[in-house]
């Protein structure tokens, strides 16, 4: 489909990250059944960096495949994805973790009512005994039903925007999509609050091998550090730098916050504890890192 940005043909362009190995049919089920596919309202764009799993000439109508570098990152993928789209809206999810029923009613509500930047609740898909649902706690569990209105963080997938919104100077399609800077500069910038919602929930099912799983969060405190000054607002490195030494305990508060609601959380929270101490000394460390000598070129291998 050929992009015109005079007329814009959708409500709302989902754009889909597909990084390395996941469950297609997983996804594909929950988007029909939420009534998504053949939907003259949504465009849904799928940046993946592997073949995919079907031609393109047997999906729905409404769903656009976009074949990037392989290897390339979650970031690259989104912003891909988000360069191919047209619409004044944009919704960004992860291929991992599909959207639940009501999820396209309460993003087409929010949209007819010109809510500028909304997101919603991040569900556990695993079972709070499988080592799988780590990834969950460290990074999802204070998005649980329902997320507390006060919460001052909004979830790494599953949030819509006005495309406006987005830095008109940056290439997404070259530099990738940054959530947490989009939502920095909406907020310290433009004055805009992002307003969360109990009833557009997606549910987490990626994957966790020990290996992988505390290089990515070192990756990820690395560029972290090493691309936050690109925002306005920011403190000096300096103090940036030596705060880092109580990250660790901050960031494992925070979590145990997120799982305090919840009783059964609770429990998961405990039995993989030293998981997650692990993991936020990987970050805490990749950040220390980054803010001492950079690594911008780290943002590259984020999945």
């Amino acid at each position: 489909m050929a992009i015109n940005k005079d007329v814009w043909v959708f409500k709302v362009d989902i754009v889909v990250a597909a990084k390395g190995v996941y469950d297609w049919g997983l996804f594909f089920a929950a988007l029909v059944e939420d009534h998504l596919v053949e939907n003259d309202d949504v465009a849904i764009h799928i940046a993946h960096d592997q073949v995919f799993p079907l031609d393109a000439t047997s999906l729905p109508s409404n769903i656009f495949l976009h074949q990037c570098e392989n290897n390339a990152s979650i970031l690259q993928l989104w912003g891909v994805a988000i360069a191919k789209s047209e619409s004044h809206y944009i919704a960004v999810l992860d291929v991992k973790c599909p959207p639940e029923r009501g999820w396209k009613d309460r993003v087409l509500s929010e949209i007819d009512n010109q809510t500028e930047l909304f997101c919603g609740d991040v569900e556990p898909g695993w079972d709070l005994i499988d080592k799988r649902i780590v990834g969950y706690l460290i990074e999802y569990s204070q998005f649980k039903n329902p997320t507390p209105v006060n919460l001052n963080e909004v979830p790494g997938n599953n949030i819509v925007f006005k495309r406006a919104l987005l830095a008109d100077k940056v290439d997404v399609s070259r530099k990738g999509f940054f959530k947490t800077f989009m939502v920095w500069r909406a907020e310290k910038e433009l004055g805009i609050k992002v307003r969360k919602f109990n009833d557009m929930a997606v549910c987490y099912y990626k994957s966790f091998t020990y290996k992988h799983y505390m290089y990515r969060r070192y990756v990820h405190g690395r560029c972290f550090a090493a691309s936050r000054f690109d925002s306005q607002g920011q403190p000096p490195r300096l103090i940036c730098f030596l705060f880092v030494f109580l990250l660790p305990f901050l960031r494992i508060w925070r979590i145990f916050k997120g799982v305090k609601r919840d009783p059964e959380l609770r429990k998961s929270f405990f039995r993989f504890f030293h998981l997650i101490v692990q993991s936020e000394v990987a970050w805490s460390f990749g950040e220390m890192v980054g803010y001492a000598v950079g690594g911008r070129q780290y943002c590259e291998q984020l999945d």
